[in-house]
């Protein structure tokens, strides 16, 4: 009950804004290597958990505007050898249109406060290959400080975690 109170609250104050929104959480895992020199050899565990969305519905929905198909992210990243469920935020940007891809663009920090950017891509959208194009992510990390390159990660959304992420989407 309290939760279905908590969700008319929200909606009556995205009303109250003139807005509306949705949000959904999504889990990404496999694995990257450091690029040489970079950090330890071999392969190493990558995920994230991540929740994302629009609060903004008619805008994100307007193919003329600047923030066409483009969603909030927040959550936490995990990336062997560099940094254990660390807070993230960015982008992830549906450009089925544009590029036929879904970019994730995460910026976080490394255990030494270090500032991070991944991008991820699932590329070559097509119809007929949804299930895996929908589910494999390819992926680089950037230092930010330098501008190098320092890690190339392939992550996966697990197609058992469909049921809990169709649970997750949710007024925003």
């Amino acid at each position: 009950m309290e939760d279905a109170l908590e969700r008319i609250d929200l909606l009556v104050e995205m009303l109250q804004q003139r807005r509306l929104g949705f949000r959904m959480d999504e889990v990404m895992t496999g694995s990257h290597h450091f690029v040489a020199g970079a950090g330890p050899d071999g392969e190493h565990p990558m995920g994230y958990r991540i929740t994302w969305g629009t609060r903004h519905l008619l805008d994100y929905l307007n193919p003329f505007g600047s923030g066409f198909m483009s969603n909030f992210l927040q959550g936490t990243i995990s990336v062997g050898g560099l940094v254990e469920d660390a807070p993230c935020s960015g982008t992830l940007d549906l450009r089925y249109f544009q590029e036929a891809m879904i970019r994730y663009t995460i910026d976080f920090k490394g255990t030494d406060d270090h500032p991070y950017r991944y991008v991820g891509e699932k590329v070559d959208l097509r119809p007929w290959n949804l299930h895996k194009t929908h589910t494999t992510c390819y992926g680089t990390i950037t230092d930010l400080v330098s501008g190098q390159d320092i890690s190339k990660s392939i992550v996966y959304f697990k197609l058992d975690t469909i049921p809990a992420f169709m649970a997750s989407i949710r007024l925003g």
